[in-house]
């Protein structure tokens, strides 16, 4: 299972689709399984060129999680703070 994010807008370009967490699990036919990722300061961040440091922005952000990187399933958050 793959987590991607993407920063709709903010101070610099941001890949559209951001790998950010990657589990690999087998499952048995009719099998399922819960999976988690945390999506916390440090997976939002991004190195700055420009500042030469890393920024989090409070904007909102598009989340994928599937099996690659085509995957529709998704919704989108609001960061309000750091």
């Amino acid at each position: 299972m793959q987590l991607y994010i993407h920063q709709r807008y903010g101070s610099a370009s941001r890949p559209v689709r951001e790998l950010k967490g990657f589990r690999r699990i087998g499952l048995e036919a009719g099998e399922s399984s819960t999976l988690s990722f945390p999506l916390g300061p440090k997976e939002r961040r991004y190195w700055s060129a420009a500042s030469r440091d890393w920024v989090i922005e409070p904007r909102r952000l598009d989340v994928w999680v599937g099996g690659d990187s085509t995957t529709q399933l998704t919704t989108t958050f609001e960061v309000y703070n750091g």
